[in-house]
């Protein structure tokens, strides 16, 4: 018996482990990490206009209605200042909802061509991206040093061969281009499929 042929009970597992390859079977593209980066971007974009605006404005209405003295922190113009920032956030959440439910995109992933499929290319619902893509891992992220983990670990799994985060693989979603998954949206999923 050589030495090469005593196994050393030691000795770390051998074992190949490799992701799934997706794109293979469905014919989707995967989106790059840049343009899911990018998404995220533009996405938070609109939210940063109206917290500015909303701020500048309510410091501008302060600064002119209030006296120092007596420390007038809601002077009459105020009211109108945070209705108009609410309603720019509704708005904004609205027609996200929107987005999401009929094409699987939000605004971001909507102006960089990419949106969220099931791993076999068909549509995500709109309950799926919601509950299992955003819900869980917002729970999660609640719980004291778990959440933290969560949230950091969660964007770096993109770095896999999958280019799936966490959240993706919670909810068995991916993000592909749009070009490549048309039929993944509300009417795609509605027309008739002819054999």
């Amino acid at each position: 018996m050589s030495q090469s042929d005593i196994q050393n009970p030691f000795a770390p597992p051998r074992a190949i482990v490799a992701d799934k390859q997706i794109e293979a079977a469905s014919g989707i593209v995967l989106a790059t990490r840049m343009s899911r980066l990018l998404a995220v971007i533009v996405d938070s974009l609109p939210s940063f206009a109206i917290m500015i605006v909303g701020g500048i404005t309510w410091a501008v209405t302060v600064g002119l209605h209030a006296t120092p003295a007596a420390g007038d922190l809601f002077p009459a113009g105020a009211g109108a200042v945070i209705a108009v920032a609410v309603i720019g956030f509704l708005a904004y959440a609205g027609w996200n909802i929107y987005l999401v439910y009929s094409f699987g995109q939000t605004f971001g992933k909507r102006v960089m061509g990419i949106r969220v499929v099931r791993t076999d290319g068909s549509r995500a619902t709109f309950k799926r991206i919601v509950f299992m893509r955003w819900g869980i891992l917002v729970v999660v992220s609640f719980i004291p040093a778990v959440g933290s983990i969560m949230t950091l670990v969660d964007p770096l799994m993109i770095f896999r061969d999958s280019r799936q985060c966490l959240h993706d693989n919670v909810a068995d979603t991916l993000v592909a281009t749009a070009e490549s998954s048309s039929s993944a949206t509300l009417a795609g999923s509605r027309a008739p499929r002819y054999a």
